[in-house]
């Protein structure tokens, strides 16, 4: 029997966001004592978006589709990437429900591997997914994580995931671009009750769809400095992301 494919219809997901240039680093502290790295500044020169995107899409084998189910009929999808140490990092919110995951790649789509355990990071939405790799999950090559790195208002940033529209899941990467419109969104977050869960969230205008939960979030270096986790619209319906909420790696 041949690996299991991609299928059913896709589960309610987040959004993904993105970042950009940077300027004299600075340093916040967070509320468990840790410290956030600054990282840009809105008064940065010129993006050249087409080489940055570039630049990201020659590593993007790394950005992969996450499959989940709890009973082997209905399947949620996000999007999650493989770390140089081969675990992948997703949102726990694509697996939390659905224990039982595979991930594949972008079309051509094929099995890469099976997760074996699922460990949160504290009680955010990240989720580090310790893999089972198949020969061609195995040859990808992962990419470093930058952590706790938080961009700055006007920063850019790329996003890339698979959005789910209708019934139907983009099997190639999408990439988006956009700036940080809100580089510190803790009481809107709080207000939405999800303050502990997006930590240290902050707002993009890039646009993400259900599916790209987990996707990562680029700066204008190129560097992996944080995960789509949701979005927020101005409609009661919520039909279509307006706002995307992106979290740092921690």
């Amino acid at each position: 029997m041949g690996p299991p494919g991609i299928q059913g219809e896709p589960g309610r997901d987040g959004a993904v966001g993105a970042q950009g240039p940077r300027g004299e680093p600075g340093a916040i502290v967070t509320s468990d004592g840790g410290t956030l790295t600054l990282q840009g500044s809105p008064y940065g020169g010129g993006v050249d978006v087409a080489n940055v995107v570039g630049g990201i899409a020659k590593d993007a084998d790394a950005v992969v589709i996450v499959q989940c189910t709890s009973d082997g009929e209905s399947f949620s999808f996000g999007t999650g990437t493989k770390t140089a140490s081969g675990t992948v990092l997703t949102a726990h919110h694509v697996v939390e429900d659905a224990p039982d995951c595979d991930v594949f790649s972008e079309a051509p789509v094929r099995h890469l591997g099976s997760v074996v355990e699922a460990v949160q990071h504290g009680e955010r939405d990240q989720m580090e997914l310790i893999m089972e790799w198949n020969d061609h999950g195995a040859a990808i090559e992962g990419l470093e994580p930058f952590f706790e790195t938080l961009p700055v208002l006007g920063d850019f940033l790329v996003i890339i995931g698979h959005p789910g529209v209708g019934s139907n899941l983009a099997l190639e990467h999408q990439y988006t671009t956009g700036y940080v419109t809100s580089a510190s969104a803790s009481e809107t977050l709080n207000n939405l009750a999800r303050g502990a869960y997006w930590s240290q969230g902050y707002i993009t205008d890039a646009v993400a769809w259900h599916g790209n939960s987990g996707g990562p979030v680029f700066n204008e270096y190129g560097e992996w400095i944080g995960l789509l986790v949701g979005s927020l619209n101005g409609g009661s319906s919520n039909t279509g992301p307006d706002l995307t909420i992106a979290i740092p790696l921690l």
